[in-house]
């Protein structure tokens, strides 16, 4: 769905790099999301803070990687010089302490583009199987757990307007495991794995005199 969307785009990645020890495999084995957005877009840059993420793609030959605070000083210039009017935050806003300050930032930064922002699921079927079993299955180092609510919240606390709001399985289609949690989530998508949401920048008012 993403590298369908970002075709003939300008994209920003932010946060592109991935678990370092993972970028080489994931890029042989053709699922690196970047190397795909970067086949797919007109344009595609990738800004990360890590900057192990950051060379070792560059050591895999791509060059339109950068490492990139969105809060420096030089950021908003930088942003603005690559001109992108799709801003791709997969997966990202869960490892924030604040999510809404850094999604406002980047809506500062580009207020003219489309936003597309991920997030796992709290209410997916895969946690209530494992809350069922007692247990709680997290990345560690992660901040927070959204909901559909608590997601568009934050957008709005960011000053993003949503426009759709999907949910997505993670599972290979394939399997008949992919199959199965396709079928339960195409029919009732709150427990899906995956929540996307597209949003655009909310207009400030105009001031007059």
């Amino acid at each position: 769905m993403l590298t369908q969307w970002a075709a003939g785009r300008r994209v920003l990645h932010v946060g592109f790099a991935d678990h370092v020890p993972l970028i080489a495999s994931r890029v042989a084995d053709g699922s690196w999301l970047h190397a795909r957005l970067t086949r797919s877009a007109a344009a595609c840059h990738g800004i990360d803070i890590n900057a192990q993420g950051v060379a070792a793609a560059r050591g895999l030959g791509f060059d339109n990687v950068h490492e990139l605070d969105i809060f420096s000083p030089q950021a908003e210039a930088q942003l603005a010089a690559w001109q992108c009017d799709w801003v791709l935050v997969p997966d990202v806003i869960e490892h924030l302490p604040d999510p809404a300050a850094f999604l406002r930032r980047l809506a500062h930064c580009l207020p003219g583009a489309q936003f597309v922002v991920t997030v796992p699921n709290a209410l997916s079927l895969r946690n209530a199987a494992q809350a069922l079993r007692g247990v709680e299955r997290v990345n560690t180092d992660h901040r927070a757990w959204f909901s559909p609510f608590t997601l568009l919240k934050v957008l709005a606390d960011a000053g993003l307007r949503a426009q759709s709001l999907h949910g997505c399985a993670v599972s290979a289609s394939g399997s008949f495991k992919g199959w199965v949690l396709r079928s339960i989530t195409q029919r009732q998508p709150m427990l899906s794995d995956v929540l996307l949401v597209q949003a655009s920048v909310v207009p400030l008012p105009r001031v007059t005199d």
